[in-house]
């Protein structure tokens, strides 16, 4: 038998998670528990594509590696696919870091929103940032998310909320998607994120702008795939981001929601209505919206590290979406107030020790189920022939010590198309 040929080979993990096995079909139920050992295993590729994933021997075996190829010996690290994202705000100006400290003290995320914080403080910065500058502080984020394993990753607009500075965040989003040694960028418009200070008294007016102008400029010039709204009471009501989601599935936009994150909104049943890719957040979803997840395809991205950084305790229920059959996925919501964090590892650690679930649970919900939630589930969230060579090397042995180690600097290495774009300096 001829072996295949391949110019990119890692093997000798401690264990190597391929997360294999499933078939095409997102993780439900138990079925999360499966992540696809081998001990020690390998994965090889060419062309940044792979060919071969199992046992080290057995790869070694059925592969010839060709001259130059980049070989690496994993010996005593674990191996897992490269982690994908898919609910981040990365493109902003900076922090709203004294929010931080007023929320410590009593003050609630709503209230200072309600005083002109929060998101509008946020497009007020924006607004006035050059584009230059946003690139370039927009790839030192998705560098940074690099370092934590992050290799796929979607990126939403919402800090502009007006025609042109959406289009500027977006564009942003676009030539950054276009630089090799980042993360794979989906882009998301996210427009209906919040009313603007000139539209607080007019909300009608503003939700037609986000209708006839901002999303048909936005596919028009092709910088987004997807269209976004925050389904809340006092943001947007049930009715407005239905019309939002319709408009964007006319102009051919895919749809994901904001949905019941700090109270109830019916955000996730009108998710599973449009036909959306996701609801997120999910900490006050009612049994309605359990129900309407569970019998459909939306899948639900919970995002615990955002009620972890806002002191609150109303945690997403991902026990009962799990025992319901929902497909249930994880995100870090980096963004610049309510959790400035790219680490989807500590999202990990925080959704195993206040959701309740196993880390092998949280594995397929940061991979496999991930990947489903941005429709990309042929490309990226599992070491399977023919996928991308997206892989990240661990620190420790096992995933249980990953996120079991908090604080850890959990990465050893990242790849991408089965090049390395980030190695850990030792000391």
């Amino acid at each position: 038998m001829s072996r295949i040929p391949a110019d990119f080979l890692v093997e000798n993990a401690a264990r190597l998670y391929s997360m294999g096995g499933g078939g095409t079909s997102p993780r439900r139920g138990s079925e999360l528990r499966q992540v696809g050992i081998f001990e020690p295993g390998a994965v090889a590729a060419r062309g940044g594509r792979i060919v071969a994933v199992g046992t080290t021997e057995s790869v070694r075996d059925r592969v010839q590696i060709l001259p130059g190829a980049e070989v690496e010996d994993a010996e005593g690290h674990a191996v897992i696919p490269g982690l994908v994202d898919p609910h981040t705000h990365a493109v902003f100006t900076t922090a709203r870091s004294e929010e931080f400290g007023r929320r410590l003290v009593g003050e609630s995320y709503q209230s200072i929103a309600a005083d002109g914080g929060g998101i509008r403080a946020s497009v007020r910065d924006f607004r006035e940032a050059r584009e230059g500058a946003l690139v370039e502080v927009t790839r030192r984020r998705l560098r940074a998310m690099l370092r934590y394993g992050t290799t796929t990753v979607e990126v939403k607009s919402g800090y502009g909320l007006s025609v042109e500075a959406e289009l500027k965040a977006l564009r942003v989003l676009r030539t950054l998607s276009e630089e090799a040694e980042l993360p794979t960028v989906v882009r998301t418009c996210l427009a209906a994120h919040e009313f603007p200070d000139e539209f607080r008294d007019r909300r009608e007016d503003y939700v037609d702008l986000v209708l006839s102008e901002i999303l048909p400029r936005i596919v028009e010039e092709g910088l987004a795939e997807r269209v976004d709204v925050f389904c809340e009471p006092g943001v947007f009501t049930v009715d407005q981001a239905r019309r939002v989601l319709v408009r964007g599935r006319e102009l051919g936009l895919r749809a994901t929601v904001h949905a019941d994150e700090l109270e109830g909104s019916g955000g996730a049943a009108l998710a599973a209505e449009v036909g959306a890719d996701s609801a997120d957040h999910l900490g006050c979803i009612d049994e309605g919206g359990i129900d309407a997840l569970s019998n459909s395809s939306t899948v639900a991205v919970l995002l615990p590290g955002t009620i972890f950084s806002l002191g609150l305790d109303h945690w997403a229920p991902a026990r009962r979406l799990i025992d319901a059959g929902a497909v249930v996925a994880l995100a870090t919501d980096f963004n610049p107030g309510s959790n400035y964090c790219e680490s989807l590892p500590l999202t990990m650690s925080i959704a195993c020790t206040r959701l309740g679930l196993h880390p092998h649970e949280v594995l397929n919900m940061a991979t496999v189920n991930a990947a489903h939630a941005l429709r990309l589930s042929e490309e990226v969230g599992s070491l399977e022939v023919g996928k991308r060579a997206d892989l990240v090397i661990l620190r420790e042995a096992t995933i249980d010590g990953t996120l079991h180690h908090l604080g850890l600097e959990a990465v050893q290495a990242t790849y991408l198309g089965g090049h390395r774009v980030y190695l850990r300096r030792e000391g």
